[in-house]
C-alpha cells in the first residue's frame, strides 16, 4: 500500500513534502490519543510552533519538519503494525520523554499527564508496513 494523505485544509504544499516529514515529525508533535484496532494504530497529534502564542502582526518564521502546521490536528494511520508493545496508561495530555524513529519502527514515550488521576508514563512501540496522514484541519483554540 503507498503512503497517502488526505488535506482538509489545504495548508500543505505536496504530499511529498508530507511523507517526507512524517513519521520523523512525531518528534515535534504532541500525542493527543492513539487508537490500536487490529493491525492498524492511529495516532493523532497535533504541532504548535510555540508553547505561547504571540498576537503580533509579524509573520513568525517558521523552522523544522513540521512548518506551516500550526495549531493542526493530524491522524496518523499506520497499517501492518506488529510486535506492538503499550505500556502505561491513557493521560490527559503527554511530554514526549524519548522517541526513537527509524525506517518502519517506531518508539516513544511519554510522561502523562492527568487533571484529576494520578499522573502515569506512556510508552507506544512497533513496527509498521506503511501509513496515511490526514491533516484534521486547524485548531480554533487550546479549549478544543
Amino acid at each position: 500500500m503507498d503512503d497517502t494523505l488526505t488535506i482538509k485544509e489545504g495548508s500543505l504544499n505536496s504530499i511529498d513534502e508530507v511523507k517526507e516529514m512524517f513519521p520523523s515529525c512525531l518528534k515535534e508533535c504532541e500525542l493527543v490519543r492513539y487508537v490500536l484496532s487490529g493491525d492498524n494504530l492511529r495516532l493523532f497529534v497535533v504541532y504548535d510552533i510555540e508553547e505561547e502564542h504571540h498576537h503580533d502582526h509579524e509573520e513568525e518564521e517558521e523552522d523544522g519538519c513540521c512548518a506551516n502546521l500550526n495549531g493542526h490536528l493530524f491522524s496518523v494511520l499506520f497499517h501492518g503494525v506488529k510486535d506492538v508493545v503499550i505500556k502505561g496508561e491513557e493521560c490527559d495530555n503527554y511530554t514526549l520523554l524519548s522517541s526513537e524513529i527509524d525506517e518502519n519502527r517506531i518508539s516513544l514515550s511519554y510522561e502523562g499527564n492527568n487533571l484529576y488521576e494520578a499522573d502515569s508514563f506512556l510508552s507506544l512501540s512497533f513496527s509498521y508496513l506503511s501509513f496515511e496522514v490526514e491533516d484534521e484541519g486547524k485548531i480554533a483554540s487550546p479549549d478544543v
